[in-house]
């Protein structure tokens, strides 16, 4: 006999076995378990009861029956309310025990509880625009072109847009420090490829010419030993070559591309960009519908669910970091964060994952959205392993889904 009590995330099932429940319950517990006893005098698995008892105690039984009638409630409190799905593996407070009276005992677990959720047809979702200007072409034939661009030697001083082939050596106080020498490096002025003002400080001078560059390392820098560190590099500029872009015209267009003219070569720019931004633009739709679902639904979830989540990512990422003889804490430094900052972002993204995941499968039964068996069929095809066949038909209802979704809500695009 058993009582279901709820709070919130929380469940507790409290479990009363009287006297003749458990001797019923030791019995079977000795019916499905007696083979596993050896006991001289009778073949393995025929051995009586008392006999078992006898010879291995009285408690013999003890710990499989409490875990029989424990999973038996649990079985029967969850077939009585399947709703009461448990996030985490149950616990157990056990109260009393004896032959006399039974089991007293209570079961433990979290749950989602039931949520509204939100209004979201006919709801406004903005999107940026996925007009393609002549702007947007314009940049990316800039950006080809920069790509054929050649440097020639010049003798003048260094402009932004320039190489300057420099040779550099970094100092903490009077300290060379590792990482911080470089000999003939070809640095772009203006790619900001360098910290704070680096380039900036190499504008005007001109080979031969020494220079002393004074810079801070960011406070997020990848080495902790320099992080937030005033610097000194000891600079000497080798050669300054000055960027020199080729004409855009139909015989540079017939060299470098698959097409003829510029003309052509412009409309398959439009395209690729008008293409890429469809594509941004469905990723910003499915990511702006989710938000929105998830910023006006309230659904509960519990810590514990977020706390296994993350742990579970902390031990998959130590794993990967194994093969590199490195900490979880060694890799996040040389990212330049540390463990607990980085356990503040998990969890935020955790949590978000874990709502949105509750939301959709509200979504998808309250509009009894489901895969045919002619689809599930479909799903199947091809592949190998019962993992990747549920792989191809979880994508298959995510498809359906959004579809659903997009459908329900109004797109509005907006310019930059």
């Amino acid at each position: 006999m058993y009582k279901i009590n709820q709070k919130e995330t929380k469940v507790e099932i409290e479990l009363a076995i009287d006297a003749k429940e458990w001797e019923e319950g030791v019995q079977k517990v000795y019916e499905t378990s007696k083979s596993k006893f050896n006991v001289v005098g009778f073949r393995k698995g025929h051995a009586p009861r008392k006999v078992i008892e006898q010879t291995y105690g009285d408690n013999v039984f003890f710990e499989d029956t409490v875990q029989y009638f424990l999973d038996k409630t649990l079985n029967e409190a969850l077939n009585e309310k399947p709703e009461l799905e448990p996030v985490a593996m149950p616990t157990t407070e056990f109260e009393s025990f004896t032959p006399e009276n039974g089991l007293k005992a209570k079961i433990l677990f979290e749950i989602v509880p039931d949520f509204k959720l939100c209004e979201y047809k006919g709801a406004k979702i903005k999107v940026h625009s996925v007009e393609v200007s002549d702007e947007d072409v314009d940049h990316y034939i800039k950006h080809f072109l920069d790509s054929h661009a050649e440097y020639n030697p010049v003798e003048r001083e260094v402009k932004t847009g320039d190489i300057a082939v420099i040779d550099f050596k970094g100092f903490i106080g009077d300290v060379a420090f590792e990482g911080g020498e470089g000999k003939a490096y070809p640095l772009e002025i203006g790619s900001h490829s360098f910290i704070d003002t680096f380039e900036d400080q190499l504008v005007g001078h001109k080979k031969g010419e020494k220079v002393d560059v004074s810079v801070t390392f960011p406070e997020n820098y990848g080495s902790q030993e320099l992080a937030g560190k005033k610097a000194l590099f000891k600079v000497e500029i080798q050669e300054v070559k000055e960027k020199s872009l080729p004409e855009l015209n139909d015989k540079f267009v017939a060299d470098t591309t698959e097409f003829e003219t510029v003309e052509e070569y412009r409309k398959s720019v439009f395209a690729h960009i008008q293409d890429m931004k469809n594509k941004d633009s469905e990723n910003e739709i499915q990511h702006n519908i989710r938000h929105y679902l998830i910023d006006n639904t309230n659904v509960q979830i519990p810590e514990i669910m977020v706390e296994n989540q993350v742990e579970g990512d902390m031990a998959r990422m130590q794993q990967s970091l194994d093969a590199y003889r490195l900490t979880v804490e060694q890799y996040l430094a040389s990212m330049g964060t540390t463990k607990e900052e980085y356990l503040k972002i998990a969890k935020e993204r955790c949590l978000e994952s874990l709502k949105a995941s509750y939301i959709y499968r509200k979504v998808l039964e309250e509009n009894k959205i489901t895969l045919s068996p002619a689809e599930i069929r479909e799903a199947a095809k091809g592949l190998a392993s019962q993992e990747e066949i549920a792989r191809k038909e979880n994508e298959l209802l995510l498809e359906k889904l959004y579809k659903h979704l997009k459908e329900a809500v109004e797109i509005e695009y907006v310019k930059d």
